[in-house]
């Protein structure tokens, strides 16, 4: 199982959280991940603090440099390598 959490909290959510989940939904959707990922919303993250991007973590490892534009791209290749 792979777990992700996503930071809702007010900084992320203005970055455009709110969209990466609706993405990451549909990804999970398109490849047939549904029994293997679970996610999950979290508070703050300390993402915005150390310049990091959007807060997501993938099984406990913060992902760096996460945007709204790149979170997609970047969750499916974290998602794919984790289930290799």
């Amino acid at each position: 199982m792979v777990s992700i959490e996503i930071c809702i909290g007010s900084a992320c959510y203005v970055k455009g959280s709110s969209q990466v989940v609706k993405d990451l939904n549909a990804l999970v959707e398109e490849n047939g991940w549904k029994d293997q990922v679970e996610i999950k919303g979290s508070f703050c993250m300390k993402s915005c603090q150390n310049k990091w991007g959007l807060g997501i973590r993938v099984n406990g490892k913060q992902l760096q440099g996460v945007t709204m534009q790149n979170a997609k791209e970047m969750l499916k290749n974290e998602i794919s390598a984790a289930l290799n």
